[in-house]
């Protein structure tokens, strides 16, 4: 049987039951611990969010980060609750070599696919080493995996839409001042990233910064006196 066939989306078995375990500590972790400029950072210029009625929540992350990878099984068990008043999404870093990657990614939106082949992605590189900044890879990934056609996808993949998406995501990225992958911004507001709290610490912090925002939300919105 094929190796990618024995595991969950790419990701070994050990690890999502790992995250589900990390999942239930979400729920009963101590938020009072964490810490400003320790834990997150703060940002000095807040960054627009994309729905100003949701609490937002963006993962930066680049395929080529194997760390990213590690995480993506705590991502699939934290999106299992999260909450209706969060807005979460993906954000891929850009920057010259991961600018492929990033354009493969919003291919894949485009396309309909990313469920398809997000993971068989992060697969290729990490568990097989294969070199997925290079186009005919890519290509045969979507080919292969979710059954695109070949000529459908070159189309997308070189499109204006996309290529806009991508210099989107770079500007976004720079406002959010990413310096490592994988991280995760809260509201436009505040980053975390796992070199301040690790892996698992990661969605402790979110979702402590999650009920900040929300505290700060429902003190705005409470009537003047009370």
């Amino acid at each position: 049987m094929d190796v990618l066939r024995q595991r969950f989306w790419g990701i070994p078995a050990s690890q999502v039951v790992a995250a589900w375990a990390c999942t239930l500590a979400f729920a009963t972790a101590n938020a009072a611990e964490f810490r400003e400029g320790v834990d997150y950072v703060e940002l000095p210029v807040p960054v627009e969010t994309r729905d100003p009625n949701k609490i937002e929540v963006v993962e930066v992350f680049s395929y080529a980060c194997i760390h990213c990878y590690n995480l993506e099984p705590m991502v699939a068990a934290w999106q299992q609750a999260v909450p209706e008043d969060v807005d979460f999404y993906r954000l891929p870093l850009v920057t010259q070599r991961l600018l492929p990657l990033a354009q493969a990614f919003y291919t894949a939106q485009t396309m309909g696919v990313l469920d398809r082949v997000h993971m068989p992605m992060f697969a290729a590189i990490h568990e097989y080493g294969i070199d997925m900044s290079r186009r005919e890879y890519v290509r045969r990934l979507f080919v292969r995996d979710a059954g695109v056609d070949e000529e459908e996808f070159m189309r997308v993949f070189d499109s204006f839409g996309v290529q806009s998406r991508v210099r989107q995501a770079d500007a976004r990225g720079r406002m959010y001042r990413i310096l490592a992958t994988p991280s995760i911004v809260v509201n436009g507001r505040y980053v975390t990233e796992s070199g301040r709290v690790g892996l698992q610490g990661m969605f402790l912090v979110v979702n402590h910064l999650i009920e900040r925002e929300r505290a700060a939300r429902a003190d705005a919105e409470a009537p003047a006196g009370e």
